[in-house]
């Protein structure tokens, strides 16, 4: 992987090309004041003005109290003030209302999708400049974008550090995760499509993927092979209905993305036995070189392409069907059939702890039970100690 490959996934260099089969968006280059506060990994304090007032009013005695505990934190030195951006607020604002209402933020190639879990609707919805601050500075993905985008690439003692961020804000658009895809695409050529979302089983996939294979091999075919300046790249698609796809991202081809169902060795071989078939066809049109041949025996003839009455059938009149089924049989399409191949989800990590988790959905009973028995016995314990004191 090349620097010059990752500068190219960035957004602000390949939505003007795209933006007739992408969602519309709205781009902001981040200030040296906006972006310095994105890089400071101190406190996290939101902006002044970044969140709207609250509507609910207070009375006088509410205020009061609220005043004591103020001034005792002020005394205490505890108030840590947010910069003030405001006129970097009212960009976001104008394009929040251009978008509709609600966006989804990302930077120039990170969205924050590990820090969903800290928004008060577990989610990327943004309606406020609040909102994108507070996911932008708790992601790791974000981090990764401002501090090591070059970090897996081979020329990265040339990389130019001048990198020109920016804030994107994407029209918000409900997807489901069934109806994601990411695509893999090497040496120009389609190699691997597979779900995006591992963590789950989809039988809609599995009951349609032929439907779906054929739509996004069209989309790719007619938007983007040849108009997309690299050779090796990977793509994120959404297809909500039959003829319908739609691009959501550019990624690089290389360790920096997540291979999902795919290996990144996997990945290059399959290119690579592609190639090779398509020679051995070209120079000797039989079936037995093609079987002779390694490379293009280990990836084709397998249990999932051809059977061994297959291989034993051959006969010259299925020479050309033959050859043709090879070439046809990429890019392979992976999809998890049944839960047994379900991963856990890649941003479980970054969330809280799983103890927290399991205390507030209910998902572990016994956690519950195992809390209120330590809550039950930490206040018996508070009052036989009131008891002994008052005694």
């Amino acid at each position: 992987m090349k620097v010059e490959e990752v500068l190219s996934c960035s957004f602000p260099s390949w939505y003007d090309k795209f933006k007739k089969c992408t969602i519309k968006s709205i781009v902001v280059p981040l200030t040296p004041e906006v972006l310095a506060y994105m890089q400071d990994n101190g406190t996290l304090v939101l902006p002044e003005g970044s969140q709207p007032e609250p509507t609910y009013k207070k009375n006088k005695e509410e205020e009061d109290e609220e005043g004591d505990d103020w001034d005792h934190c002020e005394t205490s030195g505890c108030v840590v003030q947010g910069p003030k951006l405001e006129e970097y607020n009212s960009k976001i604002k104008d394009a929040i209302k251009k978008l509709g209402g609600s966006v989804f933020p990302k930077l120039n190639w990170s969205a924050p999708k590990d820090a969903s879990w800290i928004a008060l609707n577990n989610s990327l919805r943004c309606c406020t400049p609040g909102d994108v601050y507070l996911l932008l500075k708790s992601s790791n993905f974000v981090t990764h974008d401002l501090t090591a985008p070059f970090k897996d690439c081979d020329d990265v003692n040339v990389a130019d550090t001048n990198i020109d961020y920016c804030l994107v804000l994407r029209g918000w658009m409900e997807i489901n995760p069934a109806h994601e895809f990411r695509c893999f695409v090497r040496n120009k050529e389609l190699v691997g499509i597979c779900q995006r979302d591992i963590s789950q089983s989809y039988c809609c996939i599995g009951s349609d993927q032929a439907n779906i294979r054929s739509d996004i091999i069209s989309f790719w075919q007619e938007n983007i092979e040849n108009r997309f300046p690299l050779p090796n790249y990977v793509i994120d698609v959404y297809r909500p209905a039959k003829d319908c796809v739609i691009l959501l991202d550019f990624n690089p081809f290389g360790e920096t993305t997540d291979g999902l169902l795919f290996s990144w060795p996997e990945l290059k071989g399959l290119d690579d036995a592609r190639q090779c078939l398509s020679r051995i066809i070209e120079d000797e049109p039989d079936l037995n070189s093609i079987m002779e041949d390694p490379a293009a025996n280990v990836f084709y003839f397998n249990e999932r392409n051809f059977t061994d009455s297959n291989r034993q059938s051959y006969s010259p009149e299925r020479n050309a069907l033959t050859h043709s089924s090879l070439l046809e049989s990429l890019p392979e399409f992976r999809f998890i059939s049944d839960a047994t191949g379900v991963q856990p989800s890649p941003y479980m990590q970054y969330g809280l702890p799983m103890d927290i988790v399991d205390l507030s959905t209910g998902q572990d009973p016994q956690k519950f039970i195992d809390f209120l028995q330590m809550k039950m016995q930490s206040e018996a314990a508070e009052s036989s100690d009131d008891e002994d004191v008052s005694s």
